[in-house]
């Protein structure tokens, strides 16, 4: 497993810095915050090799991995005299992508949720 799949997984959102978060006297945060919140931890997932998929001012949807290019593929093997099967089958073997998407409630929460891969 590559070592940025260790450090960063779907899991565990990071931490916002202080002068984001709410005050913690239970109001709900205004629109604005709650974009600024989503803003910086998609941020922070960009940064470990995450891809926006879709984007609305409290909510994200992520991805991380490329699927197969299948077609590609069974073109090569034919071409190669079924060789390039070895190849293919690793390659759909190993093959992740993962969907989470970021919500923030009321409360300035980031919640994350896996997403079909």
């Amino acid at each position: 497993m590559p070592e940025r799949d260790k450090a960063q997984h779907w899991g565990v959102p990071p931490r916002p810095p202080d002068h984001l978060l709410p005050p913690g006297d239970g109001r709900p945060v205004d629109a604005a915050q709650r974009t600024a919140i989503l803003d910086w931890t998609v941020g922070q997932y960009v940064v470990t090799g995450w891809r926006v998929e879709s984007r609305s001012p409290t909510q994200a949807v992520l991805v991380r991995g490329q699927p197969v290019n299948h077609v590609l593929h069974a073109i090569l093997t034919v071409f190669t005299c079924l060789l390039w099967g070895i190849v293919w089958i690793a390659l759909a073997a190993g093959n992740r992508v993962e969907r989470v998407a970021l919500t923030v409630d009321q409360q300035g929460q980031v919640q994350v949720m896996q997403g079909p891969g």
